[in-house]
């Protein structure tokens, strides 16, 4: 293992890996070190949907170039089921009308194809999909990856561009000279690069602390349940309308893998863990797992029969306005790349570009000032 690269990045979910991956391409000797396994904590829990609908008003340029990406990538190397799939955002008060319309304005006008149906409509997509709905809105451009298999093939587009992956290693502290980032120290030892890049997750917090950046970032439980292997019977991503009240003010996120198993959950509002240890992985919440059967009960009555097989609970990271913090931060040659709220698999091609773009002296394709790491610290001086 070398002891000296261009970039250290912190990280190997699939932000580290996607910013290792492009900065490979550039021509950069880039070492990521990673304190577990590639895609071993939230990204690998991730049910990695890749779309636009109901997201961000201000991030559409950069999900829409994103999910581009995400496209090419899987032309050039298709080994990680990608699969488009479409996205249904099912309105079960008529209350939830409004929003949704403003919704599908919104991403209309930003050159997008989404649109309202009523019940018998969605049935034509999803057959299965029987319970008592109002409407649901249809987003057909929206699709998912394995998000193992994604990760690997980041990984491995890093290691083609010169890149190393370093596994097992936690890195403990930032090295500086002079003011300037010098290298990473681990358990394993010291590396060396005037640049590096924390994509840690909810670690990142503690990392960027060693050398006195502190960021507003807290880690949150996120939970999944997994059934057994069954017959094709989901055909699409089915969320909630993201509306005032909508699935009771909470969200939800049900589809099916390639393998068949069925992936939901529901967190009401009320639901969400906001504190806890990413380093503590506890059994999923008894409420979450009664709270998530019953909406997918809700939707698809005809799947009461089928055993549940597994559930899992790891930690991703939040910030106040649930948006990456990604840029430069604190010593030169330090950037920061975290804070996904959940949704990491959809912006990391977007976050790659940023850092990469920034670290190379341009400007990226889409704004990036809503990402800046200090715009908290910035509105509290204000």
């Amino acid at each position: 293992m070398v002891k000296r690269a261009d970039v250290i990045v912190v990280g190997a979910g699939v932000v580290g890996a996607a910013i290792a991956a492009l900065l490979g391409r550039r021509g950069r000797r880039v070492l990521v070190i990673e304190q577990g396994v590639p895609g071993g904590a939230v990204s690998g829990a991730s049910l990695a949907c890749i779309g636009t609908h109901m997201m961000d008003e201000e991030e559409l340029p950069l999900l829409a170039w994103c999910c581009n990406v995400w496209a090419e990538l899987n032309r050039r190397a298709p080994r990680f089921e990608y699969q488009r799939c479409g996205q249904l955002r099912f309105l079960k008060h008529e209350g939830e009308r409004r929003s949704a319309e403003a919704w599908i304005d919104i991403e209309r006008a930003a050159g997008l194809r989404p649109e309202m149906l009523d019940p018998e409509a969605v049935r034509r997509i999803e057959p299965v999909l029987t319970g008592p709905i109002v409407a649901a809105t249809w987003s057909p451009d929206s699709a998912v990856v394995n998000p193992f298999l994604a990760v690997r093939t980041l990984m491995d587009a890093a290691r083609a561009g010169a890149g190393e992956i370093l596994s097992g290693a936690m890195a403990t502290a930032l090295v500086t000279r002079g003011g300037r980032i010098a290298g990473v120290e681990t358990s394993v030892g010291r590396f060396e690069a005037s640049i590096v890049v924390i994509a840690g997750g909810p670690w990142t917090q503690n990392l960027a602390a060693t050398a006195d950046v502190e960021l507003p970032i807290v880690p949150r439980k996120a939970q999944c349940l997994a059934t057994v292997g069954t017959d094709p019977v989901i055909r699409t991503v089915v969320g909630a309308c993201k509306a005032e009240g909508g699935v009771d003010a909470g969200y939800t996120q049900i589809q099916q893998a390639a393998s068949g198993q069925v992936l939901f959950n529901t967190v009401l509002e009320g639901g969400v863990t906001a504190m806890g240890s990413p380093d503590v992985l506890p059994e999923v919440d008894r409420t979450f797992v009664h709270d998530s059967v019953a909406t997918l009960l809700y939707l698809f009555p005809g799947l009461a029969q089928l055993e549940l097989l597994r559930s899992w609970v790891r930690y991703e990271a939040v910030t106040p306005d649930d948006r990456f913090l990604t840029g430069p931060a604190g010593p030169d040659g330090l950037f920061i790349a975290a804070g996904d709220g959940g949704t990491g698999f959809v912006r990391s091609f977007g976050m790659a570009r940023i850092i990469a773009d920034r670290i190379d002296g341009r400007l990226p394709p889409f704004r990036d000032d809503i990402y800046e790491v200090g715009r908290f610290a910035a509105k509290a001086a204000a």
